[in-house]
């Protein structure tokens, strides 16, 4: 009689660090254009004092969360109450394909890649500025593959908060 091994499938760490390393520069990303861009400062607006939006990937991934305090968007590390909006990504090969430039939210939706917890319209909000987000970080040949229409942006305003973003705003988060 042979003896039959059981293997223990092995952890993604690839995907774990590119995923925790996209969330972070994300993170940052949405505290510096919420302070630079006018369509996403009035998306915010509508949100409540002390929002909490929470990115996780299931079942034991990276997370980041995002607080609302006085008027500005900041991450935060960990936070005593339940988030308001939760988006949980299934399992790290999704949260990999929708956080690198591989696959749209659209797409992901429609594949059920992700579950969203809590208010929809607020989800749409997010949404809206998660994709003028990324029209700034991605040049529009990426763009076209990840969202329905980009977002209507001057150039040379496009091309100066790029720029900022990568130079000063990912270092500084302001």
């Amino acid at each position: 009689m042979s003896s039959i091994k059981s293997y223990k499938p092995g952890r993604k760490w690839f995907k774990t660090i590119v995923c925790k390393v996209v969330m972070v520069i994300l993170g940052r990303a949405f505290q510096v254009f919420s302070r630079h861009d006018h369509e996403i400062k009035n998306e915010i607006a509508a949100w409540p004092e002390g929002f909490t939006l929470e990115l996780n990937v299931l079942p034991f991934g990276p997370r980041l969360l995002i607080l609302k305090e006085d008027g500005k968007i900041r991450t935060v590390g960990e936070i005593d109450e339940k988030p308001e909006l939760s988006v949980n990504f299934k399992n790290i090969e999704s949260a990999f394909l929708i956080l690198t430039p591989l696959m749209g939210v659209p797409r992901g939706f429609a594949e059920h890649r992700f579950i969203v917890i809590g208010d929809v319209a607020k989800a749409m909000a997010f949404t809206r500025c998660l994709n003028r987000i990324l029209a700034y970080l991605y040049p529009d040949f990426l763009c076209r593959n990840l969202m329905r229409r980009i977002p209507e942006i001057n150039f040379m305003k496009r091309m100066s908060k790029r720029l900022y973003f990568y130079t000063i705003g990912i270092v500084t988060g302001s």
